[in-house]
């Protein structure tokens, strides 16, 4: 008799994608948030649990689970004094933890080589009942494109997980729309000093594609699922191996390059596309060729200053300040006036990239956050004779700017990567050793 049935696998799986183990216990904890407090689906949730789930470990395992809700979680566990030994014997079978947050340190190897067919099917509903995500925030910017998200904490800093996970989804012939890593050259590319870069990994595909060769096991995603699949009508992405990608933004060197927080297989380098960190973490079926292509055009692609930073003038005056005395110290900062309609339009400022962006941000009625509330070419067209004010570090624009709707008090900082400085500092503070771009401490 095969030691993991398809049973086990789905149980495995939900354990793998959000279960913490201590000792004689495990914790299923199921991020639903908001998704799962919406009262349709919990009592959909709640019979899965009760019928399925519960019954899933009680022919396996011999105990049953009972669960708790609560701060938007639902909460699965063992009923006390069961027995979890042969569990865990089960996780240590296909390489899997058996203790703590079973994401953090996950390896899927072991799994991979010993199981097939509906197995695996029923391990990845596992992973997917537990991490996929249906919310609507994560549709590609319209309803033609709805999207399932598999969605893996950055806390996990288990950039492995992720390349494993989707290179398996490949093999068995999926097509990955995007991914995001947990890593600041793709949450925080244009500006240095954002914080809140940590938003996690997120493994993205368009719900055809999912649907053509996955499912899950709760009813509540199964019937999301379906629904939104009939709003799809952007055709799927082309495998990975194949694609040719777009010429990517400048990325600028964020101050957490080097962060303890980031595993050391990602710390202190720099990547320009999520398929370069594919490339790079040992993915087959990253697009080699094209990668390559944006190493060897490096100098394209790397800014040590803000490509774009909003804020308040009293802030980025102080950042600009910074920057001057440690790249600059013998310029003295100098003031100009420009109106709207020159800095979009003189050759002058053509390499500041993001300077279109800080102009709505500068002009807009509403504000998001930082980010302008209605499209960029309305805010701008209305303000093209306006007059900003101009901070530059010398005399001349070969420096980052920092520019001032002084009406408002708002401003933003950009720059080029054709500033003479940048170019000095890609050639020594910049080491590439095939495909991976190394900052030189």
């Amino acid at each position: 008799m095969e030691k993991v049935n398809h049973i086990k696998a789905y149980i495995l799986g939900l354990l793998v994608g959000s279960g913490k183990i201590d000792k004689h216990t495990f914790v299923i904890d199921l991020p639903f948030k908001k998704w799962g407090m919406e009262p349709r689906r919990m009592n959909i949730i709640a019979t899965d649990i009760l019928t399925k789930i519960c019954q899933y470990f009680n022919s396996c395992y011999n105990f049953n689970v009972t669960y708790e809700i609560g701060n938007g979680k639902w909460l699965i566990m063992p009923i006390e004094s069961s027995d979890i030994s042969c569990l865990k014997s089960d996780l240590e079978y296909l390489g899997l933890p058996i203790g703590g947050f079973l994401l953090s340190t996950v390896d899927l190897s072991t799994a991979k080589l010993k199981m097939s067919g509906i197995n695996t099917a029923s391990f990845l509903s596992g992973i997917f009942d537990a991490r996929a995500s249906l919310t609507l925030s994560h549709r590609r910017f319209t309803d033609d494109a709805p999207v399932v998200s598999v969605e893996i904490p950055g806390s996990t800093r288990n950039f492995k997980f992720v390349v494993q996970l989707c290179s398996w989804l490949t093999d068995l012939g999926s097509t990955t729309d995007q991914i995001l890593y947990n890593h600041p050259n793709q949450h925080s590319a244009s500006d240095p000093d954002y914080r809140g870069w940590k938003k996690g990994f997120k493994i993205r595909f368009l719900v055809r594609s999912f649907l053509t060769q996955y499912s899950f096991a709760l009813q509540a995603k199964s019937v999301d699922v379906a629904n939104i699949e009939q709003h799809q009508k952007k055709e799927e992405q082309i495998p990975c191996h194949l694609r040719k990608l777009r010429t990517p933004s400048p990325v600028s060197v964020h101050s957490d390059q080097d962060s303890e927080e980031l595993p050391m297989e990602v710390r202190s380098k720099i990547f320009f596309h999520y398929h370069h960190f594919c490339a790079v973490l040992g993915c087959p079926h990253a697009p080699i060729d094209e990668i390559k292509k944006l190493v060897k055009n490096k100098n394209q692609y790397i800014n040590f200053f803000p490509r774009l930073s909003k804020g308040t003038k009293k802030e980025l005056l102080n950042k600009l300040i910074a920057i001057q005395a440690e790249y600059f110290p013998e310029l003295e900062l100098s003031t100009h006036k420009s109106k709207v309609s020159i800095l979009l339009e003189s050759k002058e400022f053509e390499g500041f990239a993001g300077i279109d962006q800080g102009i709505a941000y500068l002009f807009a009625e509403t504000l998001n956050g930082k980010r302008h509330v209605g499209t960029m070419e309305t805010i701008i067209n209305v303000h093209t004779n306006k007059v900003l004010t101009i901070k530059t570090i010398g005399d001349t624009f070969d420096s980052p700017l920092l520019i001032i709707n002084p009406i408002n008090d708002r401003a933003f900082i950009c720059s080029s990567v054709s500033n003479t400085l940048n170019q000095q500092l890609i050639k020594t503070k910049i080491k590439v050793e095939n495909l991976t771009v190394k900052l030189i401490p």
